[in-house]
């Protein structure tokens, strides 16, 4: 219960986490509100987040590692 506690709305997770993705703005402000040091994690052959957007937000995000698994897609891990 302490996880999930209203399991009756675990159906609603798929549409609210849609909706999350599709209004979420991302930009150099957010990035800098990250106070932690951060592993920017991706796959080589990621379709959703290629190479190139990650390695944006890598050197947008301060005091983080790139880490690149190399032959991976976005659900590698």
């Amino acid at each position: 219960m302490a996880l999930i506690p209203e399991p009756q709305k675990m159906d609603r997770y798929p549409a609210n986490l849609s909706d999350f993705y599709s209004h979420l703005t991302v930009s150099k402000e957010l990035f800098n509100m990250i106070k932690c040091p951060v592993l920017v994690i991706a796959g080589e052959r990621d379709l959703n987040a290629p190479l190139p957007t990650v390695a944006n937000a890598y050197n947008m995000i301060p005091n983080s590692q790139p880490g690149v698994i190399h032959n991976a897609g976005h659900g590698f891990f």
